[in-house]
């Protein structure tokens, strides 16, 4: 009872404040809110659009947004409905090569099979960027943006938004067919600890898939696992440490970070890259020195770094420097972790909540400790495991994409999503 009342906690208070606060304004999303039963439907290759909202708090969220059909015709279809979840200090590039290979790869199986040509199903496909990552706003100066509940809550105004999932975020909304509504969550990464680098702020921002799927499993027709196997466990007797730890950073860096209205390449400690490639380098520098035998393919560090950096002056056109934009407190250390107890009451939730659950691996990606393993097989239960060659970011490097995307095309057919 205890474990299960902890989750309920955070979709009651998840609920609460999405009910108080009903302004949210969106960007072309309506079209994505109606999706009406068609037996008739031709796909076409999958497309992308930027697409933002503001949430009820003001942080203003963006995404990546992938589809197979026409805005026209959104009003008439009933829609294969996925969202991608990136990991810590990614965006939602990282799923630049995932999503639309997906949707054109589940279009071609259908078309392929004459048992289910006659009802072909539309994909919409949306990655999101976390507050702090990608183009997304930051968090307000007023509080530490590292509690992995929190981004829960910005998934949770994502769904509420597009009016995914029959409106049952806020059920006073609800409306609509809750099968057909159902969504799969998609969420990339382990996360992990890493003292020497400052990644001890790391609170396992994949295992946001995890958390919400215990929240919400009404909400969710399968969860797909990809590196990833829920948040970062922690000894419940260093509570305390963590609290002090959190604590004396903030309070050191605040003075940096929040001493002018922006950053300027000098303040705050951020380093200028002459380049664009400089940056690029910088990033595949880090996969070095994680754990294991990690890398990462130029390409997928070119898209993520893309999308996550910014000119470092204004006052130059010919300028070529850049300056990462994600929110230095994100390498903080969190103000609060989860314990390994209520992380297996996640893994619990969802198992008995009978979500289907894909676990995608990579052969050189982030090595996995035996209990988190061993809670993982026993309480959490995947259906369906694989292995796969590449690394970590093996859904976002073009040479190992491909059979990720095989294998989601599988489960998804194998549970008929």
């Amino acid at each position: 009872m205890a474990k299960r009342s902890f989750y309920y906690a955070i979709n009651l208070a998840i609920t609460s404040t999405i009910r108080r606060n009903r302004s949210i304004s969106t960007t072309n999303v309506s079209a994505m809110a109606k999706t009406k039963h068609r037996s008739s439907f031709t796909p076409k290759m999958a497309t992308v659009t930027e697409r933002s909202f503001v949430c009820s708090d003001g942080v203003r969220l963006a995404s990546r947004f992938w589809t197979n059909f026409d805005d026209v015709d959104a009003n008439n279809l009933q829609t294969r409905k996925i969202i991608c979840l990136h990991g810590w200090l990614d965006n939602a590039a990282s799923f630049n090569r995932l999503a639309p290979a997906l949707i054109d790869s589940l279009s071609s199986d259908e078309k392929n099979n004459e048992t289910i040509s006659e009802h072909l199903k539309p994909t919409e496909i949306i990655a999101l960027d976390f507050p702090g990552h990608g183009l997304s706003g930051h968090k307000s100066p007023d509080g530490p943006p590292q509690l992995l509940a929190e981004y829960v809550y910005y998934v949770a105004e994502c769904v509420e938004a597009l009016k995914w999932g029959s409106g049952r975020i806020s059920p006073a909304d609800g409306a609509g067919d809750p099968e057909s509504d159902k969504i799969t969550v998609i969420g990339h990464s382990m996360g992990a600890r890493y003292r020497t680098c400052c990644f001890d702020a790391i609170n396992y921002l994949g295992g946001v898939s995890v958390v919400f799927a215990a929240a919400f499993p009404e909400l969710c027709s399968s969860l797909i696992l990809l590196e990833g196997g829920g948040p970062l466990a922690r000894n419940a007797k260093d509570c305390a440490r963590h609290v002090r730890a959190a604590c004396q950073r903030r309070l050191k860096s605040n003075k940096l970070l929040f001493s002018k209205s922006s950053f300027d390449g000098k303040s705050g400690g951020v380093r200028v890259y002459p380049s664009l490639g400089a940056a690029v380098e910088a990033r595949l520098a880090t996969v070095k020195r994680m754990p294991g035998e990690q890398y990462m393919s130029e390409e997928a560090a070119e898209d993520l770094v893309s999308r996550a950096v910014v000119p470092a002056s204004s006052d130059s056109t010919e300028s070529t420097a850049v300056i990462f934009r994600h929110d230095p407190r994100l390498q903080w250390p969190s103000l609060q972790y989860f314990t390994r107890e209520q992380v297996e009451a996640c893994y619990h939730d969802i198992h008995e909540a009978n979500v289907p659950v894909c676990v995608l691996i990579a052969e050189d990606g982030y090595p996995v400790d035996s209990l988190s393993e061993k809670a993982i097989t026993e309480i959490l239960k995947p259906g369906f495991v694989r292995k796969l060659s590449g690394s970590h970011h093996f859904h976002a490097d073009p040479d190992s994409v491909g059979p990720v995307v095989e294998e989601i095309v599988k489960f998804i057919k194998e549970h008929n999503l």
